[in-house]
């Protein structure tokens, strides 16, 4: 038993500091894209594909930056996906192409759907996926088409700017950006001989229209609730070169507002799930919040066995392990490392805080010390919206902005 919590305490330690320097590379100015006047005269055509199903209140500010683009002959489609609020008239008042949306298939997702009635509109030679909650400085899409030229790139992800405002955002948005990221190697994402390492952005993903045509496109991953990241990598399996940027200068989002939209936004995805096979799905996502413990909250539990009595069963016990006490876990060698793991997590958070949402949100948060105290509560509700999405995509499916979704992530 004492080894096998060193190892556990020694895995924990390890993992934090690894996905610090991880973060510490991708957000190094390797992989940085930044806003600037026109450096090469850009020959490709770009059009901006947008879904938007009920998006009345940020679809305008989306739309205004698309105007102020500084590169010329810009197309942007708008398909309005069903919308109840009046989407499809504010739309209208800016310089682009509304489509009328149409219910989607049997088999397909409504984003999905919306996405490819875009394309099929579309006439550029790169299509330049955004979604609804996004916003874009003057240079954005000339920047995208220099980069791609530049690299030969048939697909480029850009991970922007985020904007988290409640409490709920602050806490559990960083948490999963966090994770995310500490996992993510971008030069081997960028290896053609790793497909399946590439990670996607529904937010700001630009494609070449031969690549994304050659890969089957969005009816390739109709049914995939994560469609970004199936989408980039079937790009890769087909021979398309992938490349990813860094870019809070260049876009941002504001994914969800409140912990009740950010509750049911989570909810819908943040499992790995695929309905026809329950097993694996409730395995990976299992181990996937076993892991999750490890990585935020072991230190946390450490400190609470410190300041905990003795045994608290007659057999000298906890009942479901004889003989096991606080004080065999909260030894000094492991408090030490729960002590190092928590101040790598902690500088992990300053990362994510200080690039991806000090710009956007105006709040100072990476020097915001209650942010940091507070994250096993992030790390908490983030892993209960994994748990629940697990168990309402296995009971049938969930309900997204009035419409029933049973997809896969596998």
């Amino acid at each position: 038993m004492t080894v096998l919590l060193w190892l556990w305490a020694l895995g924990g330690l390890a993992g934090r500091l690894l996905a610090v320097v991880k973060l510490r590379v991708l957000f190094s100015p390797r992989w940085r894209i930044e806003p600037g006047p026109p450096a090469k005269s850009v020959r490709a055509s770009l059009s901006v594909c947008v879904p938007a199903r009920d998006e009345a209140a940020v679809i305008g500010r989306l739309l205004a930056s698309l105007d102020a683009q500084d590169l010329d002959g810009v197309e942007v489609i708008v398909v309005d996906d069903r919308s109840s609020d009046g989407t499809g008239g504010i739309a209208r008042q800016h310089r682009c192409r509304v489509i009328e949306g149409t219910d989607p298939p049997e088999g397909w997702l409504g984003k999905n759907w919306a996405l490819k009635q875009a394309v099929d509109a579309a006439s550029g030679d790169i299509l330049l996926f955004v979604d609804a909650d996004t916003w874009h400085v003057p240079s954005a899409c000339r920047r995208v088409a220099e980069v791609m030229d530049d690299l030969g790139a048939d697909v480029l992800v850009v991970l922007g700017g985020q904007r988290v405002e409640s409490w709920a955002e602050r806490l559990v948005q960083p948490f999963f950006w966090s994770l995310l990221l500490s996992l993510f190697d971008p030069a081997r994402a960028e290896d053609p001989r790793w497909p399946d390492d590439a990670m996607g952005n529904g937010q700001f993903a630009a494609f070449r229209r031969e690549a994304y045509l050659r890969s089957g496109g969005h009816e390739a991953v109709r049914d995939r609730i994560v469609e970004d990241v199936a989408l980039v990598r079937e790009v890769k399996r087909r021979g398309g070169r992938y490349a990813v940027r860094v870019g809070p200068e260049l876009t941002a989002t504001h994914m969800y507002q409140g912990l009740g939209q950010l509750w049911r936004g989570f909810k819908k995805n943040a499992a790995v799930v695929d309905p026809d096979r329950k097993g694996l799905s409730i395995t990976l996502t299992s181990a996937a919040l076993l892991l999750v413990f490890q990585a935020e909250l072991w230190p946390w539990t450490v400190f609470v066995l410190a300041c905990m009595a003795d045994p608290v069963t007659a057999d000298g016990g906890w009942g479901w392990f004889a003989g096991f006490r606080p004080s065999h876990v909260a030894t000094p060698g492991i408090v030490a490392m729960a002590v190092a793991q928590l101040a790598a997590i902690f500088a992990g958070r300053f990362l994510v805080y200080r690039q991806l949402c000090d710009r956007v949100s105006g709040a100072g948060l990476s020097r915001q010390p209650l942010v940091y105290m507070l994250q096993p509560l992030g790390a908490i509700i983030g892993m209960a919206s994994m748990l629940a999405s697990l168990i309402t995509q296995l009971r049938g499916a969930t309900e997204w902005k009035g419409r029933r979704v049973r997809a896969r992530s596998l």
